[in-house]
């Protein structure tokens, strides 16, 4: 009890600090949001509702740059054992029996992703740029670069480019760039990439 005590005290001390952190990057975490003490968010992301993510030494969470999230953004790295006659962790800690968590594995989460309301994320599972989950998700596996994925568990449903598209997407890699580029490119993110062809590149400055 008082290691757990302890260690949600540590917690928040290390959240308080690295807001300032956050806020020179210019990433937006909302008030009353737990982070695990493993997790990196990327520069300009916004979670703008409350999130719980769970991280430790053992398996990290990592967040792309300029990353659209919504309320209630849960992330885990560590699932429940159901092997026992027992799945309650305080009966088990009273019996002396083994403990019934693990860690499963680290996330990551690519740049410019939207996701939506509601949505978990379980252990081992990489998201790709370009990502849209819908609200209300459950990830339990990988979803490649620039596809739409819903449900429980989220299954992709289409690509939201084409394939040479996100090729060229991938090459150019805007989400590295600093903020004056960012800000001179406005005619490379006015474009609507459902019904452009070409050369992506000759778009920006």
């Amino acid at each position: 009890m008082i290691f757990g005590r302890l260690t949600r005290i540590f917690t928040r001390l290390y959240q308080f600090f690295f807001y300032n952190e956050y806020y020179r990057r210019s990433v937006y975490l909302a008030p009353r949001s737990r982070l695990g003490l493993n997790t990196y968010i990327g520069d300009g992301t916004n979670i703008n509702g409350p999130c719980y993510i769970f991280s430790n030494k053992q398996a990290s969470v990592r967040i792309g740059r300029h990353c659209a999230i919504a309320h209630n953004f849960r992330v885990r790295t560590r699932n429940h054992l159901v092997c026992y006659a027992n799945m309650q962790d305080k009966l088990q800690k009273i019996v002396g029996g083994p403990s019934l968590s693990r860690d499963q594995g680290g996330v990551v989460i690519g740049h410019g992703c939207w996701i939506g309301d509601n949505v978990t994320i379980l252990p081992g599972v990489c998201i790709g740029n370009g990502v849209v989950i819908g609200a209300g998700s459950v990830v339990t596996g990988d979803i490649p670069s620039y596809c739409i994925a819903v449900g429980t568990p989220a299954k992709a449903i289409k690509r939201r480019f084409s394939l040479e598209l996100i090729d060229q997407l991938e090459d150019i890699k805007w989400w590295y760039w600093p903020k004056e580029k960012l800000e001179e490119n406005v005619e490379f993110f006015s474009i609507d990439l459902t019904s452009f062809s070409g050369d992506l590149k000759s778009m920006v400055k």
